[in-house]
């Protein structure tokens, strides 16, 4: 019995031991994973950073230097003509100004200043002689500031989103020009950032006692970036991850056998189940409605798809595709919408030749066949005409120009109309707007709440609408939220078309069905 007791004792002490082994090599294992993907995202990221910061660096150096070449009389109509050009040209500037005896005498959103108005000192003075002037309350706004620099005759107002899309928190970022001498990054969002010493020396990245960083400087302009993560927030935000670790550990622990046989845990991320609620079918589509300023009809919809995760969270719908783009399966995505929309949508088309639904396209869908042959397939089983969709492009999808034209001409030829998405905040400008050939633009939902303000966007607003003019494009307002912008935009063309909580909230195709019979009464 002594013996038997013994026995039992001992597998006992051996089966905890196997547990308590177990969880600790998962917690190792698991700590070194996180670790390792945290070092390779910070270093991913700071080379977008870096990218981004080089390519304003650069369409500011190019935009001071037109500036300043142009012979034209200063704050003359010619040369407030030249600074309004440049202004709209320009991917990340908000204004173009002309600058004299210390003061701003002009700019390209308010014309001439009557009377100038006179400057403070600088906050740094680049090697080239530029001025950086932080935090400055901008011409045309009186509670917003930018970033200005000074060159010459010249002066460029950055916009505040340059970096709008980056935030990836708990990451945080500090991009601008650098003091070398000081070590502090004049930041464009989060205000000057000592650099700890050394980062900027190393090609890795870096612990400085309890954070992260991971930095990187221009060979071409004075400007770096530093990427950073406190310890704590990384544990943190993996704590789940580390807890699958652990959890097959343990599991590993108790039963090799067991463990090598079944494998480990199916994980339950967003993504995974992104995947199995599009193979399940568990995806839906919601309608935004569009409408006829002039009358406020509706005359189309934007399709938006909806997805409940496992644990009952409702995910937006940009949320949706950002998982899916990671993994290289947006596209399924696409597909998804596009033949959901055509078999819901079905009895609103018969009735209204004229009804749209727009469908938005990642990047990756306009080199995809499989849309185009699905569309033809779908269009065909229902006897839709390709007129009644409309697709529509970020202007991040359009980057690559010789992609985005050629399948621009595609979709066209076969009947659809094609917009441009949030327009004004990404890589469109007017030569490139003309050489993608599209039917219209959704004016981007910032500029819209500015209506009625004296914001910079506010006054961008008026050329917008005259280059769409001068194209010959149809123009969707986005955002729409308050009674005075539907106005605003129904007096300029009452035939332009809105969007917006104003008008209502994404619904279902039935309620849709609903309302569409309810206005043609």
């Amino acid at each position: 019995m002594i013996v038997r007791n013994r026995y039992r004792l001992g597998r006992v002490a051996l089966s905890l031991f196997a547990i308590l082994t177990g969880v600790a090599a998962g917690v190792l294992v698991g700590r070194q994973s996180i670790l390792g993907q945290t070092i390779s995202r910070l270093d991913e990221y700071s080379g977008q950073l870096l990218q981004r910061d080089e390519e304003i660096s650069s369409e500011v150096l190019s935009t001071l230097a037109q500036a300043n070449a142009a012979r034209t009389t200063p704050c003359s109509e010619v040369d407030i003509a030249l600074l309004r050009k440049l202004t709209f040209s320009a991917r990340f500037l908000k204004d173009v100004g002309r600058v004299g005896a210390n003061s701003i005498l002009c700019s390209a959103s308010v014309g001439e200043l009557k009377p100038a108005r006179l400057m403070a000192n600088p906050d740094f003075t680049f090697p080239t002689g530029s001025l950086l002037y932080r935090n400055y309350p901008v011409n045309s706004a009186a509670n917003e500031r930018a970033e200005v620099i000074v060159r010459q005759s010249a002066e460029v107002v950055i916009s505040p989103d340059t970096f709008a899309e980056f935030p990836q928190s708990p990451i945080q970022y500090f991009a601008g020009s650098i003091d070398r001498a000081k070590g502090v990054i004049h930041s464009r969002e989060q205000g000057p950032f000592v650099v700890p010493p050394g980062i900027l020396g190393t090609a890795k990245v870096a612990r400085v006692q309890n954070t992260l960083y991971r930095a990187r400087c221009s060979q071409q302009y004075s400007v770096c970036v530093v990427a950073r993560i406190p310890v704590a927030a990384m544990w943190q935000t993996h704590r789940r991850l580390l807890r699958i670790y652990v959890a097959t550990g343990a599991l590993a622990g108790v039963s090799c056998a067991v463990a090598l046989l079944l494998g480990s845990p199916k994980s339950r991320s967003q993504t995974s189940q992104l995947k199995r609620a599009i193979m399940l079918g568990k995806l839906s589509v919601a309608y935004q409605p569009i409408v006829e300023l002039g009358n406020q009809h509706i005359v189309g919809v934007e399709a938006l798809a909806r997805w409940t995760d496992e644990d009952g969270e409702s995910i937006r719908p940009e949320t949706i595709v950002a998982l899916a783009e990671a993994e290289g399966f947006v596209s399924e995505i696409t597909r998804f919408v596009v033949s959901r929309a055509l078999e819901e949508l079905g009895p609103i088309f018969a009735i209204k030749s004229d009804f749209r639904v727009n469908i938005n396209l990642a990047p990756s869908d306009l080199a995809d066949p499989r849309l185009l042959l699905l569309l033809d397939e779908k269009l065909h089983e229902a006897s839709i005409s390709a007129s009644h969709i409309t697709f529509e492009l970020t202007e991040r999808a359009t980057s690559e120009r010789d992609v985005a034209v050629s399948a621009i001409r595609r979709l066209r030829e076969r009947g659809h109309q094609v917009f441009i998405d949030d327009f004004g905040t990404g890589y469109s400008n007017l030569a490139y707007l003309n050489e993608l050939n599209v039917n219209g633009i959704k004016i981007n939902r910032s500029f819209i709440a500015t209506i009625g303000t004296d914001s910079v966007t506010a006054s961008i607003v008026p050329q917008i609408l005259a280059v769409a003019r001068a194209l010959g494009l149809s123009v969707v307002v986005q955002g729409i939220e308050r009674a005075e912008q539907a106005s605003y935009f129904a007096e300029e063309n009452p035939n332009m078309l809105g969007q917006g909580w104003y008008f209502g909230l994404p619904i279902s195709a039935r309620t849709l069905m609903y309302l569409c019979a309810e206005k043609s009464e």
